[in-house]
């Protein structure tokens, strides 16, 4: 599983454009994507599945409305998050490559400036 959680205005206009992306100064794009490690095993089947929740400094939790696109025959997740400046952001992502596979979990924190 590869993540990344990037400021909206840091993408190309021409890539936010493709994927229909409003680039607004307080909004990260969220991705995940689901390949696998061994480039000759073949890529998650259509079962796989991702659940994301943004977790505020306050604890409140917000569960994110995950996109899912298959590039290249890789599924790949995007999601919007909302962020404030200087204010912590977490976010837990939990997802299976296949309905039986193994359950796969990362947490990440990132503070943004807005400025």
């Amino acid at each position: 599983m590869d993540y990344a959680l990037t400021m909206m205005r840091d993408l190309p206009s021409a890539i936010a454009g493709i994927y229909g992306i409003e680039q607004r100064p307080n909004l990260a794009l969220l991705t995940v994507t689901l390949a696998p490690t061994d480039t000759r095993a073949e890529p998650p089947a259509a079962a796989a599945a991702v659940e994301a929740t943004a977790i505020a400094l306050t604890g409140e939790r917000t569960t994110l409305l995950l996109d899912r696109r298959d590039e290249a025959n890789v599924p790949t997740w995007l999601a919007s998050v909302e962020v404030r400046h200087r204010v912590p952001i977490t976010i837990e992502i939990r997802a299976r490559a296949t309905a039986d596979a193994p359950e796969l979990r990362a947490r990440l924190t990132r503070e943004f400036r807005l400025e």
